[in-house]
């Protein structure tokens, strides 16, 4: 079970860097990575629906499951308007809604590193408790599908996303790159996490953990990906 909880914690983790190092060599057009966003949300949501809180549900019921998302979604809400008061991420916010609507978008260097900083901020709040319901299912030798493919394509998604901004804004690739490397390895720990010293957990605190997942993940498709 270790080796399986650490196998996956490294594919997790392998996820993030993979996105890093795309946005490194390529650069997709506004558009086409919106719409890569938007798939990626689509299998986030499947994730929620068929995996996370169906099992919340059934581990810890419904009072603990819908608790659970309440304080997930929460802290993603918290943390988006801790960073929604600078001023470098509400020009950041209005300048994606203009490219959305076809507008010229005008960013500042500034601006494009609050917009990657943002990004990877909401990689670890949401990334957290989705790689810990993934260890979850792993401790359970039911490894769920939906979820796993969603944790692996919003990671690729989203280190895509934060790399391409705060490296036009100025910072090196070898920062950007080691950013994300360091996410990816909490992750990876929160993926273990997950599968060992969580595995033996009461059922209403296996249930709660994954009732908080879904409750972050529902709050970043809807504030980071869903507007955009």
């Amino acid at each position: 079970m270790e080796f399986g909880a650490v196998g996956w914690g490294l594919v997790v983790a392998a996820s993030l860097i993979v996105g890093a190092l795309v946005a490194v060599r390529i650069t997709l057009p506004e558009r086409v990575a919106a719409t890569v966003s938007a798939f990626g949300g689509g299998v986030l949501l499947g994730a929620v629906a068929l995996e996370l809180v169906p099992e919340a549900d059934q581990q810890a019921g419904l009072g603990i499951t819908a608790c659970g998302m309440l304080a997930g979604t929460v802290v993603f809400v918290g943390a988006d308007f801790w960073l929604s008061r600078r001023e470098t991420t509400d020009t950041m916010r209005r300048s994606r809604h203009a490219a959305a609507a076809g507008r010229p978008m005008m960013v500042s260097d500034r601006t494009e590193a609050a917009r990657g900083q943002s990004i990877a901020a909401g990689i670890v709040v949401d990334g957290i408790p989705e790689s810990i319901a993934l260890g979850l299912t792993v401790a359970d030798r039911e490894l769920g599908v939906a979820l796993l493919v969603g944790v692996l394509v919003g990671n690729v998604i989203e280190a895509y996303g934060a790399v391409q901004p705060i490296i036009a804004s100025g910072y090196s690739r070898r920062f950007a790159v080691g950013l994300i490397t360091a996410i990816a390895i909490s992750l990876a720990g929160a993926t273990v996490l997950g599968a060992t010293l969580l595995s033996d957990a009461s059922s209403n605190l296996v249930g709660g953990a994954q009732a908080v997942a879904a409750g972050a993940v529902l709050a970043v498709v809807s504030i980071s990906i869903i507007p955009y």
